[in-house]
C-alpha cells in the first residue's frame, strides 16, 4: 500500500499510515462497512498527493487495472490487499480527491488471543565475499 501510495503520488505529496483499534457495535458502522460487530485494527493510509478520478476509483481493486505504464508495474497491489482483507475477514475502503490526496481505510478483525509473545534476536550476518 505504502509503494502504491509512493507511486502515486511521483514525489509530490506526503505519506501518513495510522494505526488504530475500532470497535464496531452500533448498527450504522456495521451496516456501512459490511461487517459483523466486533473489535478491529483500523490501518489508514493517507497520501497528499495527485488523488484520483471517480472513472479510475471505481476501478482500483480489479486486477490488473492499473494506470502505470508497463515499466512501472503490473496493477495487482490493490487487488492482492483487497483479496488479503476480505479473505482475513475485513473491510478495505479507498477515497480521493484529485489534486488533494486518497485516503485508504482497512479493518480487520483483531485477535484477542492472551498470551505473550517472546521477541527473539537474530544477529545480522555479515555477507562474505563470493570464491
Amino acid at each position: 500500500m505504502a509503494i502504491n501510495a509512493r507511486h502515486a503520488m511521483k514525489s509530490v505529496g506526503q505519506l501518513y499510515i495510522a494505526v488504530r483499534n475500532a470497535n464496531l457495535e452500533d448498527a450504522v458502522s456495521m451496516a456501512k462497512l459490511d461487517l459483523p460487530p466486533g473489535d478491529y485494527v483500523l490501518i489508514s493510509i493517507e497520501d497528499t498527493g495527485m488523488g484520483m478520478p471517480p472513472a479510475v476509483l471505481e476501478r482500483i481493486f480489479e486486477p490488473f487495472f492499473t494506470t502505470k505504464t508497463a515499466e512501472d508495474g503490473t496493477g495487482l497491489g490493490l487487488s492482492m490487499t483487497f483479496g488479503f482483507v476480505k479473505q482475513s475477514g475485513g473491510y478495505i475502503a479507498a477515497e480521493s480527491v484529485e489534486g488533494k490526496g486518497s485516503i485508504f481505510r482497512m479493518f480487520l478483525p483483531r485477535a484477542m488471543a492472551e498470551g505473550s509473545i517472546e521477541a527473539t534476536i537474530i544477529e545480522p550476518s555479515v555477507p562474505q565475499p563470493l570464491p
